[in-house]
């Protein structure tokens, strides 16, 4: 049983045709078919039924589906970190960031990093929050910078990179600009602006109504914390968001913003996030060793 015979199983798993399976590995569709068949042969089972014109995976195959991709997952994985020990003067940093640490933290720490190894060629994506846990615990990325509260539970190694709060955000003639002391009653009877679910600043607007006991009248849902900005600027409309995220609008005097008031969220943090059970390779830790360096 090779490599190549497993990433067969998980891309069966995935296309459902061997044409397309061939496509993606560069194979011919006979030979695909051949490898198919010897690892039948090897394991004494059938892994591959045929039906209107559609490959799918025996139950047998379904369990051996369940190690191939995580064998592949790790073979892949292996290939890249021996390749970035071999200097930091060449090479890819992959990253991935949710949504306000990418916007807002992560260009100046990026900016620094290219400065001091400009051989390294950086590839960031953006996503949001729960996602991205998934498919680091699911080893589909090595690094993440998530957004993390002092109570959360994710079994990941982490550094830190720079503090965050949460906090009510609104436009500088909005009638709460004007209140003296705000109240969970009062804030929730605002039009607000809801950030995408699978968000953490989605989360922690449900946990802050839930422990305050209020319901909020969730006017419409923005993922993207610009356009998110830009509504609430725009006023009518509340939202939250990461103190962070907004100096550039708080200096400019085109938003304001209030601590969240009664029970208030966790403190929260922006963090570098990887698998306990993973070594860093050289240029992983000097993005790391980088970060570190920047308030």
């Amino acid at each position: 049983m090779n490599i190549t015979k497993l990433q067969i199983v998980v891309l069966i798993e995935k296309y459902k045709k061997v044409t397309d399976v061939a496509a993606e590995l560069g194979l011919k569709q006979p030979t695909v078919s051949f490898h198919m068949k010897s690892l039948e042969t090897e394991l004494g089972t059938s892994l591959f039924q045929y039906r209107s014109g559609r490959v799918l995976l025996t139950e047998a195959g379904r369990a051996l589906y369940q190690y191939a991709v995580r064998i592949v997952s790790l073979a892949v994985e292996a290939e890249r970190s021996v390749k970035q020990f071999s200097s930091l003067t060449s090479g890819n940093l992959e990253l991935e960031a949710s949504y306000i640490p990418g916007t807002y933290t992560l260009p100046k720490i990026l900016s620094r990093f290219i400065h001091l190894h400009p051989g390294i060629d950086v590839t960031m994506n953006v996503h949001n929050d729960a996602s991205l846990r998934e498919r680091l615990r699911s080893r589909d990325i090595q690094l993440a910078v998530l957004h993390m509260t002092d109570n959360d539970n994710e079994a990941f190694q982490t550094q830190d990179i720079a503090a965050d709060e949460t906090v009510l955000i609104f436009a500088p003639d909005h009638p709460l600009a004007q209140e003296a002391v705000l109240t969970p009653e009062l804030v929730a009877l605002e039009p607000w602006i809801q950030h995408e679910q699978a968000s953490y600043l989605a989360n922690a607007a449900d946990s802050w109504a839930q422990a305050n006991t209020v319901r909020l009248w969730n006017h419409a849902v923005v993922n993207s914390p610009e356009a998110y900005k830009g509504m609430v600027m725009e006023g009518g409309t509340i939202g939250i968001f990461s103190k962070a995220g907004i100096t550039a609008e708080l200096a400019l005097g085109s938003l304001h913003c209030a601590p969240l008031p009664g029970i208030k969220p966790a403190a929260t943090r922006f963090a570098i996030a990887w698998r306990k059970d993973q070594a860093l390779t050289p240029l992983q830790q000097a993005f790391l060793d980088t970060a570190s360096g920047i308030n």
